[in-house]
Formats: structure tokens, C-alpha cells, sequence
């Protein structure tokens, strides 16, 4: 027998095999689209009854029956769309109905899979529709790190003492992702973390109390004054630009005072802080000891010192104006930049006595 001989049955098979291949690619099309013209009849169906149910203290039988004749996949679609443009009693009555849906629990059984992808859905689930307990808290120790984060803005809407330590706890997580995430949701906790992040603060000195302190400047609060001023004495360079930062927020005399101290950190970041940090606080005493920072040999040093001189208003022009004629030229140049500088560049702040 002949190689084209060999080749026709040969042939003849692929085409059988090809046309076997494109009629169940066809039919598993046209059975895709009759069912999701099935579901959207009756996605359509369950939407509107919700949407005149939400008014009514519990979801009604006709409702329920409708949502559950939906898939999981669709049921929540459904419930989580709803939930994400709704707030107050409104979103109560999705979480209800979630609930008596069965989906609740549902997600809950996801966050225990082997799976990280199966935790994760079920986890966004629970946070958006506003459920957890118990099994969220236990996923802010999830060993992925996209699980943790999710965790972690749940956490942001139950601010209990056990989730804000476990909170506190990531704030040197080994992912950024999950890092800056539990600072946003410390952030969204407001006072309830204040007492806690003070005595965070007070207890570490590696990079988890630098973190703290950025969260502790996004609440600025005058608690935080003491931990403050332990942290411009720290050793880490970084950390005493963070201290400035927030001594600028609080405020205070006792802050004040350590800022002009900082003036004269071998740090030009320290320095730099500091100088902006007295600008933004008004402290106009402190004038004298910024303007020969215009002499400095960094850039941002004698930007900021300039800068917090023309926040002091007239005290800090005067300053301004007299080193028009220094010897410096970088003094020179960086007080005719200032004072040319036109008023919606700076903000003054009010003047502290």
C-alpha cells in the first residue's frame, strides 16, 4: 500500500474528529445562550421584587423563592450588587436575605477550604455583605496574602479590641499588599484604635512602630504627643522624620520645642520634617532658628525651612527679606523663590504663641 493510501483514512478521520469537535462546540454555545436567557428572566424577576421589597422589615416568601430558583453564581451576583450601592437599614435587609438565601452560610464553608481562591471569594462575599463572625477574625492569619487583605478591610467595620490587635500585629506584614491595607482600615476605625496604636507605640521600635506612626498621623490625635517625642529620639533616621510628621499634627508646646531641636538632626530628611512640621503648627518663635537653615546644603532642607518661614506670615517674611542680601547664595536664591512664590502655593497656619 501506497503513503497516499495510508494518508486517506487517516485524513478522513481528522475531519470526522473536527466535525465531532465543532458540533459540541455549537451545541454548548446555543445551550449557553438559552440558559442565560433563562437566567436573565429570571435574574429580571428576582431584581424587581427586589427592588420593591426593600422597604419591608423582612424579605417576603415570593422573594426568597425567586433568589433561590437562582444559581449560587448568580445569587451573588445579585446580592452583592445590590449591597454594594446601598447602606443603612437597606443593606440590612440584603444581608438578611442573603442569609435566608443560604449564602452566608455558604461563604462561610468557602473560608475553611484548602484553596485560597475559594477563602478569598468567601471572604469578599462576607465583607460585602456584612457578615463574618466567627470565621473572618481567623483569616487575618490566612497564609496568603490576598486572603489576609481581604481580612483585613472586613476588620475595618468590626473594630473589636481582638481585631484591631490582630490588625496591629500586620502592620510589618511580609506583603505590601496586606501592610497598606491595615492602615487604611486603622485609619477607617478612628478613635477606637487610638488607645491600642498608643501602647503599639509604646512597645516596639522596628519598622511595625514606623507604620504605626503613619497611622498615628492620619488620626492625629493628641494622645499620640508622648509617643511623638520618643520617636524623634529614635535611632532609625526614618523614624524621627515620622516623629516630626506627627508632632506637626498634634501640635503642642512640648512639640514644638522638640521640632526645633530637630533642626539640627545630622538627618537633612530629620531636618526637613521638622522645618515643615513648625510651619504647618504657625510656631513663629522657632523663626530664628529656620532662617540659617536656608544655608543648608540640601535642596529640600532650605525648600521646607523657606517655606515654614512664609507660613509665619510677617514674623518669617522679615526673615525672608533679610536674606535677600546674604552671603549664601543658596540663602539668596531660596528667599527669592519663597517670597515670589504666589499665595495659593502656601497655607498659613495659625500662629502659635
Amino acid at each position: 500500500m501506497t503513503a497516499d493510501a495510508l494518508l486517506v483514512p487517516v485524513v478522513i478521520i481528522e475531519c470526522i474528529l473536527a466535525m465531532d469537535a465543532l458540533m459540541v462546540f455549537l451545541g454548548h454555545g446555543l445551550w449557553l445562550r438559552w440558559h442565560r436567557s433563562r437566567s436573565s428572566a429570571r435574574v429580571g424577576q428576582a431584581r424587581a421584587a427586589l427592588a420593591t421589597a426593600l422597604d419591608d422589615p423582612s424579605p417576603p416568601e415570593a422573594l426568597l423563592r425567586l433568589v433561590r430558583a437562582l444559581s449560587p453564581r448568580w445569587q451573588v451576583r445579585l446580592l452583592v450588587d445590590a449591597a454594594r450601592n446601598l447602606s443603612g437599614d437597606r443593606r440590612e435587609r440584603i444581608s438578611m436575605l442573603a442569609r435566608e438565601a443560604g449564602l452566608v452560610d455558604g461563604a462561610r464553608a468557602w473560608c475553611h477550604s484548602r484553596f485560597w481562591w475559594r477563602r478569598l471569594h468567601g471572604a469578599r462575599l462576607l465583607t460585602v455583605l456584612g457578615h463574618g463572625e466567627p470565621v473572618m477574625p481567623a483569616l487575618l492569619a490566612d497564609p496568603h496574602p490576598a486572603v489576609r487583605a481581604q481580612a483585613v478591610e472586613w476588620a475595618a467595620d468590626h473594630p473589636t479590641p481582638g481585631v484591631i490587635d490582630a490588625l496591629l500585629y500586620l502592620l510589618d506584614d511580609e506583603s505590601g499588599l496586606t501592610r497598606y491595607t491595615v492602615r487604611d482600615s486603622l485609619l477607617r476605625m478612628g478613635d477606637a484604635v487610638i488607645e491600642p496604636l498608643v501602647s503599639c507605640l509604646s512597645r516596639h521600635t522596628s519598622r511595625q512602630v514606623e507604620a504605626a506612626l503613619e497611622v498615628a498621623t492620619g488620626l492625629a490625635d493628641p494622645r499620640f504627643l508622648a509617643p511623638a517625642l520618643a520617636a524623634c529620639s529614635n535611632r532609625l533616621p526614618r523614624a524621627r522624620v515620622l516623629g516630626a510628621t506627627l508632632l506637626g499634627a498634634v501640635g503642642g508646646r512640648d512639640g514644638a520645642k522638640a521640632l526645633m531641636a530637630l533642626l539640627a538632626d545630622p538627618e537633612p530628611g530629620v531636618r526637613a520634617s521638622a522645618s515643615q512640621a513648625l510651619g504647618r503648627l504657625g510656631y513663629w518663635p522657632a523663626a530664628p532658628r529656620l532662617a540659617p537653615l536656608l544655608r543648608d546644603l540640601v535642596w529640600s532642607v532650605r525648600r521646607e525651612a523657606g517655606l515654614a518661614l512664609r507660613a509665619f506670615g510677617a514674623p518669617g517674611v522679615l526673615y525672608l527679606r533679610r536674606l535677600l542680601s546674604d552671603d549664601d547664595p543658596f540663602a539668596v536664591d531660596m528667599a527669592r523663590q519663597i517670597l515670589d512664590l504666589p499665595d495659593v502655593v502656601w497655607q498659613p497656619a495659625s500662629p502659635s504663641p
